[in-house]
């Protein structure tokens, strides 16, 4: 039997770039989004030290990194997208935000082994063509007790479970169908509670903490 660290789950998914990009970035940026970033900031770093080091992977339109940032967090994101680089960098000048964008790939993270108190992957994961490497990589460039945590799709969402989300997005009629679509479409490639447990069994975390709630998996990892 192969071992998965050695298996593609996808193959490479286009890049998100350009205008498909700027586009994504308006629909995530509405008030009710970035409120729902704000309010999981506070809750996600309650615990965490002053000062402490935050890598973002797959930060996209870097909303959720400035909300970051903005509580005193040293703040950094990685991407594959170079659009996404610039949107970011933009936003967080436009705020007033310290915050570095850097381009490249999780399965690979250009940093240091222990260079982060925390590290933080949204609605990405599902995504990712090495997902083993790119766990095995969030536990390389922890800190010894540091934490990581994927907040991704749940495989078991139901429709109604997509709808209410939507919903909650407060959208206008032709965005929300579409975004719909789009969760949908997504649903297939996301993964269920078990299968993730399989997943982290096989990285050098062996073992996490899931919860879900609607659409989403959340999943919390420690280096031991």
């Amino acid at each position: 039997m192969s071992n998965i660290k050695d298996r593609k789950r996808f193959k490479l998914m286009p890049e998100m770039g350009g205008a498909l990009a700027r586009n994504y970035a308006r629909q995530r940026g509405t008030e009710p989004q970035l409120e729902h970033w704000r309010k999981q900031a506070r809750e996600l770093t309650a615990d965490l030290p002053e000062g402490a080091k935050i890598l973002e992977v797959a930060f996209g339109p870097g909303y959720f990194a400035v909300e970051l940032a903005r509580l005193g967090f040293s703040v950094t994101g990685l991407d594959v997208a170079p659009t996404f680089v610039e949107i970011a960098s933009e936003y967080a000048r436009a705020q007033g935000v310290d915050a570095a964008f850097r381009e490249g790939d999780v399965a690979g993270m250009p940093f240091d082994d222990e260079s982060f108190d925390f590290v933080v992957c949204q609605a990405a994961f599902k995504n990712f063509v090495w997902p083993v490497k790119s766990l095995d990589e969030m536990y390389r460039v922890l800190r010894p007790g540091g934490t990581a945590v994927v907040q991704d799709m749940n495989r078991d969402a139901t429709d109604g479970d997509i709808v209410r989300d939507v919903e909650s997005m407060k959208l206008g009629k032709l965005a929300a169908l579409g975004v719909r679509q789009a969760l949908t479409q997504l649903r297939r490639r996301a993964y269920t509670p078990v299968a993730f447990s399989g997943l982290v069994a096989e990285t050098a975390f062996r073992t996490c903490e899931i919860t879900t709630e609607g659409i989403s998996l959340d999943v919390r990892l420690i280096r031991a």
